[in-house]
């Protein structure tokens, strides 16, 4: 293949992997991908528990951050329900004679209204449970979906951000699960960051917040660190992992044991696990091995060049 060829092939492998790595920001980052509409949404979380007949209010903060332009919101509620095995969810159309969360949430806006740049608004929303309501957990998405109009004059999405609607009915319902992998590197080198990582299942009948603490031992037994685990919503019958993070202070050393527990809403002892991981300060010993080399060296270089006589 002569040179003219291969540059060629190496601009056009390089064209198509930038269009990848566009393309892949566009998936990865869509509220952003859009530069001129964009809407941003606190919190990202509802969850209450209601007795049947119950009802609950709360505030929700939704700001056009759209740059240059005023925009048309939509909202819409979705149910969803768990998909067993994985973090994943299932969208769910509606059932003749079945309430769901959806019908129990109302907005004090209508379900379309014009946004303008730069304006916030404070959304109220009020969710009653039924008298009817079965125990257990019920889940939901409001989306709020902002248009633009196009060039051609048709409206076009330019941003979708989405609210986790969780409602727990009392009854005969379990908060429980366990933990199927507690897992940290066999070995790491005494960074100022060790990461873990949990894989937890749950095995209730409603959403599940994993807390609980992961104690860290050294060698000779005594206690260096608590790390908090803090929650992160586990559906029914799904599978979620979960990394902590603990934030090294000092000088690591030699084997250490990382002991997991996990509690209920109540404060007990759920589930747990322990892992073993060894750590050193890499850069330190590389960085002695190096100093002894070089002053070896040194003293090698001085040995054959200088000589020292004493005078009598």
């Amino acid at each position: 293949m002569g040179n003219e060829t291969f540059k060629v092939l190496n601009k056009r492998i390089s064209v198509l992997i930038g269009l990848v790595v566009v393309f892949m920001g566009l998936v990865c980052f869509g509220s952003n991908a859009f530069a001129g509409t964009g809407l941003t949404i606190q919190p990202i979380k509802i969850s209450h528990t209601l007795n049947p007949g119950e009802e609950v209010k709360g505030v929700i903060s939704l700001s056009n951050a759209s740059d240059d332009e005023e925009v048309e919101v939509q909202t819409i509620v979705e149910d969803f329900i768990p998909a067993a095995g994985s973090s994943n969810v299932q969208f769910v159309g509606r059932s003749e004679g079945l309430s769901t969360v959806r019908d129990w949430i109302t907005l004090d806006i209508p379900p379309s209204f014009t946004f303008k740049q730069g304006e916030a608004k404070e959304v109220s929303y009020t969710i009653k449970a039924p008298a009817n309501a079965e125990p257990g957990g019920h889940f939901g998405v409001m989306f709020f979906k902002a248009l633009r109009k196009s060039d051609s004059g048709q409206l076009k999405i330019g941003t979708q951000v989405g609210i986790l609607l969780f409602v727990t009915i009392p009854g005969n319902h379990l908060q429980k699960g366990k933990i199927l992998d507690f897992h940290v590197a066999p070995f790491v080198n005494g960074d100022a960051l060790i990461p873990f990582n949990i894989k937890f299942e749950n095995t209730g009948t409603v959403h599940f917040e994993p807390k609980g603490t992961i104690v860290i031992t050294n060698m000779f037994g005594r206690k260096v660190a608590d790390v908090p685990v803090e929650g992160q919503v586990v559906l029914p019958s799904g599978v979620r992992d979960i990394p902590v993070g603990w934030h090294v202070v000092g000088f690591l050393f030699g084997r250490y044991k990382a002991s997991l527990t996990i509690v209920d809403p109540n404060g007990e002892v759920l589930t747990g696990g322990t892992v073993v991981f060894y750590t050193a300060p890499v850069w330190y010993v590389i960085n002695f091995i190096a100093s002894v080399i070089v002053l070896w060296l040194v003293l090698r270089f001085l040995k054959k060049k200088v000589k020292i006589t004493f005078n009598p």
